[in-house]
């Protein structure tokens, strides 16, 4: 049987005093949400544990069933995201472009730095230092104000903080070796802090930081560093759960992790066309994914979010016609919380989700939300998604049985004969 996960990128929210102390989940109209809710078994699920915000990456990592030990970095899928050749023993981390002015350290007056062009960059990047204490540096560019720095030398150790403070009105932090007493980290460590100074005092005189001021724009003269990481050794998704995956989306972010994780990748121009895509494609497993409930939650206006959950709720209808036909196993959820006031980014409260399909014990609940979700039998961790969608559609390998030389949650479609 094949499986469709919908994940409502950012999907859960706490209670909007603007919109009656109702979530936005709550308030909005989904009347297709709500049917396949009551065809569904449903509950609440924590994305990895309770209380801890988690970024889309690093949730998509425990719903796709890996161990959070073996996380490499959002590092590492920012590189593959924009197509860098991954190097085995390289260190990758995210950058952007930011203003900075000097107050008692280095204030953050823009994280991203706005109104950046890519020939504003081209020019920046030529003042980059290439290697610092035994170290190579080599910037590339993503897209806006974003990068990827890469490191290499014998002591480049992905073993470090993180310069930016993911805030604005905040000041850069200093680089440190991070839960390590590893001579190689604070030896990079080190190295970073003093790249980034270096970038400072080259850019915050350039001619096109000079030029910007001119024109009423914040300088681009620091390069805030994040997320290090290194290229893992994981399992890819197909070996891990012998079902060939694939993700639909369309978001270089979602590509970066089906890469990751050795699963294709089905782009998308339009949320309507992701759906089609996803029912008809013969991939057993669909990731189909949008980030419009997380975008709009970041806008801070609870009403935004209740209108992308309910144009979203228009158009997947047909998915409520595959599960009403016992064509599909369809489940819906979010990765993480986002809060569509106050100040935190992302938040750590459990999340709704659904398993709607022939194999599920079809519960009482009748409308998909954060509360009346509670009343659902499913208490469950993003780590069992995979395990329940085995299990759900047949596949699921009885516990213990040992078809081949290693460990397998799923029933393998092959196996190694013994010859006579």
């Amino acid at each position: 049987m094949k499986a469709i996960l919908l994940l409502l990128d950012g999907l859960g929210d706490r209670p909007q005093q603007a919109l009656g102390g109702r979530t936005p989940l709550e308030a909005a109209y989904t009347p297709n949400l709500d049917n396949l809710c009551s065809m569904a078994e449903t509950g609440m699920m924590i994305p990895w544990r309770q209380g801890v915000p988690l970024g889309t990456e690093a949730a998509h990592f425990c719903l796709f069933g890996y161990d959070m030990g073996e996380f490499p970095g959002r590092g590492i899928i920012n590189a593959l995201s924009r197509d860098i050749q991954v190097e085995e023993n390289a260190v990758y981390l995210a950058t952007s472009w930011a203003s900075v002015q000097e107050e008692e350290g280095l204030f953050i007056q823009e994280r991203w730095t706005s109104q950046l062009t890519k020939e504003e960059v081209v020019e920046l990047q030529d003042m980059l230092p290439p290697m610092i204490d035994g170290i190579y540096f080599c910037w590339q560019y993503s897209v806006g104000p974003h990068g990827v720095l890469t490191l290499k030398g014998d002591n480049a150790s992905e073993a470090i903080s993180d310069s930016d403070p993911f805030y604005d009105d905040g000041y850069v932090m200093e680089v440190e070796a991070f839960e390590t007493e590893e001579k190689k980290a604070y030896i990079t460590a080190q190295a970073i802090n003093t790249y980034l100074r270096k970038v400072y005092r080259q850019l915050k005189h350039h001619p096109v930081n000079k030029k910007r001021v001119q024109e009423g724009k914040k300088p681009a003269n620091f390069l805030l560093t994040k997320w290090a990481g290194k290229k893992p050794n994981l399992l890819s998704f197909q070996d891990k759960h012998g079902m060939k995956g694939a993700i639909v989306g369309a978001s270089r972010l979602m590509y970066g992790i089906a890469k990751l994780l050795g699963m294709e990748y089905i782009p998308y121009n339009s949320f309507q066309e992701g759906v089609r895509s996803a029912l008809n494609s013969d991939f057993e497993f669909l990731h189909l994914h949008t980030k419009e409930p997380d975008e709009a939650a970041h806008t801070k206006n609870p009403f935004n979010k209740v209108k992308v959950l309910e144009e979203i709720d228009k158009q997947i209808a047909p998915l409520v016609e595959a599960v009403k036909k016992q064509e599909m196993l369809v489940i819906v959820t979010g990765d993480h919380t986002t809060p569509s006031s106050g100040g935190m980014i992302h938040s750590g409260e459990a999340i709704p989700i659904m398993f709607a399909g022939k194999n599920v014990r079809v519960d009482e609940v009748a409308s998909f939300g954060e509360r009346s979700c509670t009343k659902g039998s499913i208490r469950m961790t993003g780590n069992d998604l995979m395990q329940m969608v085995l299990n759900y559609t047949d596949k699921a390998l009885f516990y213990n049985f040992r078809p081949g030389g290693r460990r397998l949650n799923h029933i393998p479609k092959t196996i190694k004969k013994l010859k006579p």
